[in-house]
């Protein structure tokens, strides 16, 4: 028994879309796992939230007053 085997022009176009397909998932992929490898662990708060200022109750244009101290 033999078989014959031919790539036509059609099945070589869909190997290729697949190829490419495959191509394009490995990448998204390989983002995805980028993104969770870089993020932060949980339960830590963000740089930029660590060095904020809490915001001041003065209006606009007006400078905070200053600290009191109690005597």
């Amino acid at each position: 028994m033999q078989y014959t085997l031919s790539l036509t022009t059609r099945m070589m176009t869909i190997a290729g879309l697949c190829l490419l397909l495959l191509c394009v998932l490995l990448f998204l992929l390989g983002v995805e796992i980028g993104k969770k490898i870089s993020s932060p662990a949980e339960g830590t708060a963000p740089a930029a939230a660590l060095t904020a200022t809490p915001p001041s109750s003065a209006p606009v244009g007006e400078a905070p007053s200053p600290p009191v101290a109690k005597p």
